[in-house]
């Protein structure tokens, strides 16, 4: 039997547009036993609007992934899967259920590819590499491409800060997300930008929390996708208000992310609340925080029930 755990992830962080992102503690969960008949079951956030068949995407990028390796199908089984990420809400739950099928079809094929190799799988399939690579390496990512064309990944420990979620109770799918932007974009707005996501790394690097809210500044999707995100900027500025040290769309949304120190956690929270009760919005919040290790596997043997993770 395998065992594997995907993070949550927050792509973007304001100035990266395609670029940055940032595991989370919440978990897509997966388990996996040979059997002659394919069953799926889902748990969890969104469970009841997920495909049961071999239409499931983890079920589908494992197959793909499978046949691409071996030629063959990939062996049936009972796939058991547990998510606490929700769905269409900008914390990477299409990137984990693909960082998860392919990390299934990868115990199965004779000669496992590294975790460098499958992020190539894994961006052709998402369509872009920061949530996957988050998912798949952990911690902070900077993800860009090579003059070879090559995706490479910059890996940064997480931010040792209080990561809050504020979840709007409706989804907007990345593709409209996406759509909304502006194909092309002025020479200011590119280095407001590029200087802001040099501030991510500067403030990674030198543990110098003071300069992310000019870090998570954006010109090039925030401002496009608040016809979208009902208060978007009003969640935003409360953060601030309250104490945070950065306040972002959490990918492409709806979801709002704010980095913060434990002192403000509870301002924030209460800022959010009062927000939510005058817009009358439903909103779920999650405290969370940001994680260093990405995907894992165990490798589950019947013999002993010894669990031992995987290297791949």
């Amino acid at each position: 039997m395998l065992e594997i755990r995907v993070p949550a992830t927050s792509a973007n962080l304001g100035s990266g547009l395609d670029s940055l992102g940032l595991a989370l503690s919440l978990y897509l969960k997966l388990t996996y036993t040979s059997q002659p008949a394919l069953v799926i079951e889902p748990r969890g956030d969104g469970a009841e609007e997920l495909p049961r068949t071999k239409d499931n995407l983890i079920w589908k990028t494992a197959d793909r992934f499978y046949r691409e390796m071996t030629g063959k199908t990939i062996p049936a089984g009972y796939l058991s899967v547990s998510s606490h990420i929700p769905l269409s809400r900008g914390l990477g739950s299409s990137a984990a259920a693909v960082v998860a099928g392919l990390l299934l079809a990868n115990q199965l094929i004779p000669r496992p590819l590294t975790r460098e190799q499958l992020l190539h799988t894994a961006t052709a399939i998402e369509g872009h590499p920061d949530n996957v690579a988050a998912a798949l390496f952990g911690g902070f990512v900077l993800v860009y491409q090579d003059y070879k064309h090559v995706i490479r990944v910059q890996h940064y420990p997480p931010p040792d800060l209080e990561c809050l979620l504020a979840i709007p109770p409706y989804p907007v799918p990345t593709k409209d997300s996406r759509a909304i932007l502006p194909l092309q974009v002025s020479r200011d707005d590119a280095i407001f930008n590029a200087q802001r996501v040099a501030l991510w790394i500067h403030a990674l690097s030198q543990h110098d929390w003071s300069v992310l809210r000019d870090a998570a500044d954006d010109r090039l999707h925030q401002s496009y996708r608040t016809s979208l995100v009902e208060g978007l900027n009003d969640l935003i500025y409360a953060s601030y208000e309250a104490g945070a040290l950065a306040a972002t769309l959490s990918g492409s949304g709806p979801t709002v992310l704010a980095l913060s120190d434990k002192d403000h956690v509870e301002a924030i929270l209460r800022r959010w609340a009062s927000l939510a009760q005058s817009y009358d919005w439903p909103l779920t919040v999650r405290h969370v925080r940001p994680l260093g290790i990405g995907a894992e596997v165990k490798q589950i043997y019947s013999v002993n029930q010894e669990a031992v993770a995987s290297d791949d």
